[in-house]
């Protein structure tokens, strides 16, 4: 719990600023424990629609200061459907704790919810699920919301709201569950590589991969692997670029989240020290994966196509 209260602390001096350090400081953390923090949190239910890439919908959530003192208060947030919040606003940081319930994560929010007693203010929070859009209306399991303090390990007030899925034709009614997969369906593809010298002398070679997505399981990012490489080959980088990689060989897939039948297509680029000689320099096998934030790594429902075996060929033109 101490951890927590830490990030509550960290949440309120990011939003409420320097200049609202002395109002906080004026309300001793023992006279406000003792005051009792509380608050009601009014939030209805969120209503998912269709849009060109999955669903989409905002959920206002109505907070009001029922305590005596005036209170910064932060949102946690349990989402209701794995991978599907996105975000409380612009100015609302929501880093995510390593708690999950259910496969679902839970964040704390700090959107602006400094509050004088009676006061009431919305947070307007947004959610997205990458699914197939279905032609009938959907619902899902309960999302959690409560308001929290940074002073108190009880929480102030806590609502929970329901989630519907929006038909393509515009329905709410009547409804089917929405059932999610549990386990990614991704696999992988590639072609054999020449690599030649650039100017330093070291060898470049460029490895044309397809990743697809099957399923709607949810997750962050693919990532390619290189788990079984020739003496002195590298993974090196991505092209279109997808940042710095998770370990020396792992990279992620561009683009981040995929869509049910997604595929994307994009170079693996991997080097070879000057030394290398040239000619056949063995085979490479890369591997597709997915991870799911904070560091699950998800299971795959059909592993054998998770990996494709490529030859590399250093070619010395110069």
């Amino acid at each position: 719990m101490q951890k927590r209260i830490g990030r509550r602390l960290t949440a309120v001096l990011t939003v409420a600023g320097l200049a609202l350090l002395g109002a906080v400081a004026s309300a001793t953390p023992a006279a406000a424990a003792k005051a009792g923090a509380r608050a009601s949190v009014q939030v209805g239910r969120l209503i998912l629609e269709p849009t060109e890439r999955g669903y989409r919908g905002d959920l206002p959530v109505t907070v009001t200061n029922l305590g005596s003192t005036t209170d910064s208060f932060a949102l946690e947030i349990v989402e209701p459907i794995a991978g599907s919040f996105r975000n409380a606003g612009p100015d609302a940081p929501c880093p995510t704790f390593d708690d999950m319930v259910d496969g679902r994560r839970t964040f704390e929010c700090s959107p602006s919810l400094y509050l004088q007693p009676g006061e009431t203010r919305q947070a307007v929070l947004s959610f997205e699920v990458l699914t197939t859009v279905r032609s009938y209306a959907m619902r899902a399991g309960s999302g959690t919301i409560t308001a929290t303090v940074y002073h108190q390990s009880a929480p102030a007030g806590r609502g929970d709201f329901g989630t519907l899925f929006r038909s393509a034709d515009g329905k709410l009614n009547p409804t089917t569950p929405y059932i999610q997969d549990s386990e990614i369906k991704a696999s992988i593809t590639a072609d054999d590589a020449t690599l030649t010298r650039v100017a330093d002398g070291r060898w470049f070679g460029r490895v044309p991969m397809t990743v697809r997505y099957a399923g709607d399981a949810a997750h962050d990012d693919l990532w390619v692997d290189g788990i079984a490489l020739p003496n002195g080959v590298r993974v090196w980088a991505t092209d279109p670029d997808s940042g710095p990689g998770t370990t020396d060989t792992r990279l992620t897939v561009p683009g981040h989240r995929f869509m049910p039948g997604e595929e994307r297509s994009f170079d693996l680029v991997v080097v070879a020290p000057a030394e290398t000689p040239a000619g056949d320099l063995g085979s490479a096998t890369f591997e597709v994966g997915a991870m799911f934030f904070p560091n699950h790594e998800l299971n795959d429902a059909d592993p054998s196509d998770n990996t494709a075996s490529v030859r590399l060929t250093a070619v010395d033109n110069s």
